[in-house]
């Protein structure tokens, strides 16, 4: 079990790689911001950037899950869907950087346009990213991806670093992460011409391509959209219900915990990929499903149990100690570690079956649990309620999943 567990980390490793990179790069960001700013400015920071993620993933629609299983069962890069998809985000960019600018307008005081615009782009050009991201794990080439992200997010890390002693400003951190984005894209983008010749299918116009596209990723994109949405609106709610400290304290023990993905998230990158190959064999679908659910328990059972015990060295080390009520938020989210890499498990299983719909039946139900769990919750018992209403939501996803993976394979 151990040998197998080394090729699967052979494999995936340039996806730990880049991950953890990139996981440097926006710790050492919000970090910089954390200490930089007053925490309720903080908390407008973490505000700016929850609402920008959501309005991405809204548009976003799915379509990296769907380009990474196409190409990956199909071992072809077909441009005439890259095209389209590429197409759209231009577009789509212009349309949520109008919303966003009118959110904040309307409905937050002291708007820095300039900021928005340039914070708003910085997080949009992870959609161009992600979906040439899909291309090159559909078709196993990770170390581009690692080589990218390490050589661009070590000089933006210096830079910033730089910028802070010389002359620190948010703005142009910002800018930097963004320039460093634009580099990414483009070097993702000539490699996949470079290397894989993308064919053109001549039957489809841009339109049809688009339409095609949609029709197939619908559910997806709402399960993705869905899934983000869970994860960022007991932000919004917080600030709304409670005050914009109590949104900085939970962001960061919230934070710490998602950071947990790290340990098992780069084996599912490449296990989507596998698991979409193999939709066809049930029956190895099943050995997949008991392999790398063993391998997820291990992992997620030690991170629990150490977040646990180190979260209060954790923040007053990293954080300093006006983010010490934090740590006991970290404590009890520690507990939802397990559910959440489980249930990153069986969603890939289940989008690289094909089971969309299912999937974002799950994800849907679930959403509406968390926003009416938080509602009550933090009214009754404050800030730790969110904690509460998000390990409830967790375990009631692994249960459906599991449902449904049981009623298709056994």
């Amino acid at each position: 079990m151990i040998n197998q567990f080394l090729k699967i980390f052979k494999k995936s490793r340039f996806v730990l790689y880049y991950q953890i990179v990139d996981k440097l790069f926006f710790f050492i960001l919000f970090l910089i911001l954390a200490r930089l700013l007053s925490v309720d400015n903080y908390g407008n920071i973490v505000l700016l950037f929850s609402v920008s993620n959501i309005l991405m993933f809204v548009f976003q629609f799915g379509l990296p899950v769907y380009l990474q299983r196409q190409v990956a069962r199909n071992n072809v890069v077909d441009k005439s869907d890259l095209s389209s998809a590429l197409y759209y985000g231009f577009t789509s960019f212009l349309i949520s950087t109008f919303i966003m600018l009118l959110i904040f307008h309307f409905y937050y005081a002291n708007t820095n346009y300039s900021l928005i615009v340039i914070l708003h782009s910085f997080v949009y050009s992870f959609y161009f990213i992600s979906i040439l991201n899909s291309i090159l794990l559909g078709k196993r080439e990770e170390k581009i991806q690692f080589i990218s992200y390490s050589s661009v997010r070590l000089l933006s890390i210096i830079l910033i670093i730089s910028l802070l002693i010389v002359y620190p400003s948010i703005i142009l951190f910002i800018l930097i992460g963004l320039i460093g984005n634009i580099i990414i894209a483009l070097s993702f983008y000539k490699f996949i011409l470079n290397k894989f010749t993308p064919v053109r299918n001549t039957t489809r116009s841009l339109s049809n391509s688009l339409k095609s596209i949609f029709i197939y990723s619908f559910p997806i994109g709402v399960a993705a959209m869905v899934n983000f949405l869970y994860d960022k609106i007991d932000i919004i709610i917080i600030s709304e219900i409670i005050d914009i400290e109590k949104v900085a304290f939970y962001n960061i023990a919230y934070g710490v915990y998602k950071s947990s993905n790290l340990l098992f998230s780069f084996i599912l990158v490449s296990g989507f990929t596998r698991v979409s190959s193999l939709s066809l064999r049930k029956f190895a679908v099943k050995i997949f499903l008991r392999k790398y659910s063993y391998y997820i328990l291990t992992i997620s059972v030690s991170a629990s149990i150490a977040l646990y015990f180190s979260s209060e060295i954790l923040i007053n080390l990293i954080y300093g100690e006006k983010y010490i009520p934090a740590v006991i938020l970290l404590q009890y989210l520690s507990f939802s570690v397990i559910p959440l890499a489980l249930n990153n498990l069986t969603g890939i299983t289940m989008n690289g079956l094909g089971m969309y719909k299912e999937n974002m039946y799950v994800v849907l139900i679930a959403l509406l649990i968390n926003i009416a769990l938080n509602i009550v919750l933090l009214l009754n018992l404050g800030i730790i309620g969110a904690v509460y209403a998000t390990i409830i939501t967790e375990v009631f996803i692994l249960i459906c999943d599991a449902f449904y993976l049981k009623n298709k394979l056994w």
